[in-house]
């Protein structure tokens, strides 16, 4: 059970699971498609933000996937998965760079418009 952004909503999931023994080389990565006998999902999560992508929870319960659907190697898993987590470090950043901006410029729109004291506050310290 994990909580997924697009969950129910994807047609492909990339998951990691345990094939192996304990720690990072006991992970595999396989591709497990919607309708797949087993997986199933939780309800639409009720979220403060980016209501754009949907979060359930993803369920998996004697959820047979074929050997032919695994990425990579046996135990590769980990090793996939944090090469995917780096790439989405670059979006994040990019997404907060882009709201941060947006911030600056709507603060300096409001400094020339809202008054105080008479005078437009971008005209004091």
């Amino acid at each position: 059970l994990a909580f997924i952004s697009g969950g129910g909503e994807s047609d492909i999931y990339v998951v990691m699971c345990r094939t192996g023994g304990p720690g990072p080389k006991g992970i595999s990565c396989v591709v497990v498609e919607k309708g797949t006998p087993g997986l199933s999902f939780g309800k639409k999560e009720k979220k403060v933000g980016w209501n754009s992508q949907p979060t359930r929870a993803v369920i998996f319960e004697d959820c047979a996937v074929p050997l032919a659907n695994r990425i990579g190697d046996e135990g590769q898993g980990f090793l996939i998965a944090v090469k995917g987590l780096n790439g989405g470090r670059i979006n994040i950043a990019s997404c907060s760079l882009g709201a941060a901006h947006a911030s600056v410029i709507l603060t300096r729109d409001h400094l020339k418009v809202r008054k105080q004291f008479g005078e437009p506050l971008a005209s004091n310290q």
